[in-house]
């Protein structure tokens, strides 16, 4: 039933009612606070209005509230034969204080000459109003309890939500490995030819007389190739009954940690050459951006002096590289001087080739001649093996690749940080 507008008005006295005996409490028992204990003729005054007030308020109230009595026992009369009148329906019956529908054909009946203005007239035409309006009060008087259904009741229909995606980084690439001269190994051991000593030319001081005579020696430098192999063993049932597809998702992990180790490989043998040719001035943890190129182009001129080349390419560790990225000063950030890409560590600096590897240690800092560093390793490595085991519903798999690297020269290559 809605509030009506005699019980808000009793609500909102009730309210001032109680607002009103609050302020007289308190001048009243501020007259305790006075030498004489007498109320002043302002106090006296105060006291004379609330107490006046109170005696309206409790007159209203007293009208007010024999009203709203009045209004509900009519309501819940008026209810009372409502509900006797309704019970004299077929197929309804009388319920404390409301009614039950018998059947659903006859609460089905009061529902849709009820539902909507366009059925009522028509219906009403035909049945009178006072049909409508009888079905209509049946409805406002029906006791129902609808049968809750919760999430928790229907969990066969809520099935778990399932990204088929992996977010983890399975990262492949090697800037290192791919930087340098690419050869297929076809066996265990790669050789190749290594000149350790040239001819000279000189000026002939007098005729006749020797002046550049110095012999040509050429080694054969032989390196032994590691090999990588990872293994593991999958169930059929882990196979078909998995999204992603575990047996795919297996081979792309091993395959992203060969290319880890392999890179890691690569960037160890740069980075033992180059330590052999460290400059005399190393680019410390917190150097300017003027400090760095000063390092880069002492590194350049070592490289020249030990093997008469060019450095072309500048290989920074990964933490170098976000560093680097983040200089300014008084001197152009790299992006002046080059185009390195953020995201990928690829561009260049000072025309020099970039190469940023997580293959090199943490704070190195290298440069040198990029086809000096020579990368052997098995056709289409790493290569996939897989072996059915019926017997137990399984699949053994692994993958293996022999790979080597090395430089062909250690001169070509110098340290411009300190070695970790």
């Amino acid at each position: 039933m809605s509030t009506t507008q005699s019980e808000l008005r009793l609500a909102s006295l009730l309210d001032e009612r109680e607002t009103v005996t609050k302020l007289h409490e308190t001048v009243v028992g501020s007259v305790a606070t006075n030498d004489d204990k007498l109320p002043t003729d302002s106090q006296a005054q105060q006291i004379k209005s609330y107490r006046e007030k109170e005696i309206a308020l409790d007159e209203e109230i007293e009208n007010l509230e024999e009203d709203v009595k009045r209004n509900r026992r009519a309501v819940e009369s008026s209810k009372a034969i409502r509900r006797v009148l309704a019970g004299n329906t077929e197929g309804i019956d009388v319920d404390e204080d409301g009614i039950a529908y018998r059947d659903f054909h006859t609460y089905a009946r009061d529902v849709i000459i009820t539902r909507d203005l366009k059925a009522s007239s028509a219906i009403a035409q035909r049945l009178g109003n006072d049909a409508v309006n009888a079905a209509r009060e049946r409805l406002q008087l029906a006791k129902r309890t609808p049968a809750n259904t919760l999430s928790s009741n229907v969990p066969g229909l809520q099935p778990e939500q399932h990204i088929a995606q992996i977010f983890q980084v399975i990262e492949t690439r090697r800037p290192l490995v791919a930087s340098g001269f690419r050869t297929t190994l076809e066996r265990g051991q790669l050789t190749f030819p290594k000149i350790t000593q040239r001819p000279v030319v000189a000026v002939q001081t007098t005729e006749k007389t020797e002046a550049g005579n110095q012999g040509m020696l050429v080694t054969m430098e032989t390196a032994t190739a590691s090999t990588y192999l990872g293994g593991g063993d999958l169930s059929w049932q882990a196979i078909n009954w998995s999204t992603p597809d575990a047996l795919d998702l297996w081979f792309r992990l091993a395959a992203a940690d060969y290319a880890l180790k392999t890179e890691q490989d690569a960037g160890e043998v740069i980075q033992t050459a180059a330590f052999l040719n460290d400059i005399s001035t190393l680019f410390g943890a917190t150097g300017t951006f003027a400090e760095f190129m000063t390092a880069v182009t002492a590194g350049m001129a070592a490289v020249y002096a030990n093997s008469g080349e060019i450095a072309d390419t500048l290989y920074l560790a990964p933490d170098r590289a976000f560093y680097l990225l983040g200089l300014t000063s008084a001197t152009p950030a790299v992006f002046a001087n080059g185009t390195l890409n953020a995201r990928t560590g690829d561009g260049n600096i000072a025309s020099l080739s970039v190469v940023t590897s997580r293959g090199l240690d943490a704070g190195v800092i290298a440069v040198g001649l990029a086809e000096h560093l020579i990368v052997a390793e098995t056709a289409g490595a790493p290569v996939e093996l897989r072996v059915v085991e019926p017997a137990i519903g399984g699949v053994e798999v692994g993958i293996i690749g022999a790979f080597e690297a090395v430089v062909a020269q250690d001169e070509s290559f110098a340290l411009l940080t300190a070695a970790s």
